[in-house]
């Protein structure tokens, strides 16, 4: 029986639950929530779903101290905040494969401690920037596989930049096949907003952009009435649109145009393939830590220079989770 530890299960971490439940093989799943109203969501959240309840066996804990057995896989979502407390407890414990929510942390420091963490523990973690399993992004990936530059647009309304970008900066430098990314956060609004998570975090909205050596990316979030994502992707002779919400979508090149299939993938659905690649092959879509730390480091970048010019004032911590 594998088994697995689901660290932190409020909004993001139920859905995680759902996924691992949904696995056909039995698990044994440990779940660290110290708070009762999110274990409560979970639970509830489980009873809207068909799972095979006599196959997995579940365990609810309110404190790391509880683990006691080494796991097969570690799941984290918790906030930003105190993450890499939560992740160095985890190794220490003897953990080795970790899947970890984004923003993985808060500071470049940070970030450069968990790698340092997890190469002196022999361990191996991947970001849960899952657009990587949407059927559609795998399809334009394939269509796009040839071609020398990737312009990648995202006009998204009612909806937080700070919490998103990340998705769609891995989206970009994986259909780029690119990391080394520089950021531009100028034509961010000149205001810092409260995150609805509460006073430790903020909101961003405004636009940034990023240049590769070959491909360029800009990332549009504005106020509305409704939420709304609209992705469009380029390369030379062909151009393909994806309407997340509404889930539809293109391609066109000199053959004409075709549908594509553009049904958004919920956590509930694909941390059950990640899982099974990872078990499977040790590996998955998902970016490594350490492929992912140059985009965070560039998001650190620009938000605290963006929170000085406003607020005048130097930040070590990027306040987004």
């Amino acid at each position: 029986m594998k088994k697995i530890i689901l660290v932190g299960c409020g909004n993001i971490g139920s859905r995680h639950l759902q996924a691992i439940v949904k696995l056909k093989n039995a698990i044994s799943v440990e779940i660290v929530e110290p708070s009762v109203k999110a274990q409560r969501l979970a639970k509830s959240r489980l009873n809207k779903i068909k799972y095979n309840k006599t196959a997995h066996k579940l365990f609810w804990y309110k404190s790391l101290s509880e683990i006691k057995n080494q796991n097969d896989l570690v799941i984290v979502a918790t906030n930003s905040q105190g993450r890499i407390n939560v992740i160095q407890k985890l190794l220490n414990l003897g953990h080795k494969r970790f899947i970890i929510e984004k923003i993985v942390c808060q500071s470049s420091d940070e970030y450069k401690k968990i790698l340092l963490l997890m190469k002196n523990s022999h361990a191996k973690g991947w970001v849960n920037t899952n657009r990587r399993y949407f059927e559609a992004y795998q399809n334009i990936k394939e269509k796009f596989v040839d071609s020398e530059y990737i312009h990648l647009s995202v006009f998204a309304s009612n909806s937080d930049l700070g919490t998103n970008a990340i998705h769609f900066l891995d989206l970009f430098s994986w259909l780029a096949e690119d990391y080394k990314i520089k950021l531009n956060g100028e034509f961010l609004v000149n205001q810092i907003f409260e995150n609805k998570k509460g006073k430790l975090y903020k909101k961003f909205i405004g636009t940034i952009i990023g240049f590769t050596k070959n491909s360029f990316v800009s990332l549009t979030f504005s106020p509305g009435k409704k939420e709304s994502f609209l992705i469009k992707i380029f390369g030379e002779d062909r151009v393909a649109s994806i309407n997340e919400l509404e889930e539809k979508g293109y391609f066109i090149n000199f053959k004409g145009k075709v549908k594509l299939n553009a049904k958004f993938g919920h956590t509930s659905e694909l941390t059950t393939k990640i899982i099974q690649d990872i078990f499977l092959k040790d590996d998955c879509l998902l970016p490594t830590l350490k492929d992912s730390s140059s985009l965070h480091k560039e998001l650190f970048r620009i938000f605290n220079k963006h929170i000085k010019k406003i607020l005048n004032k130097d930040v070590k911590l990027c306040p987004i989770t």
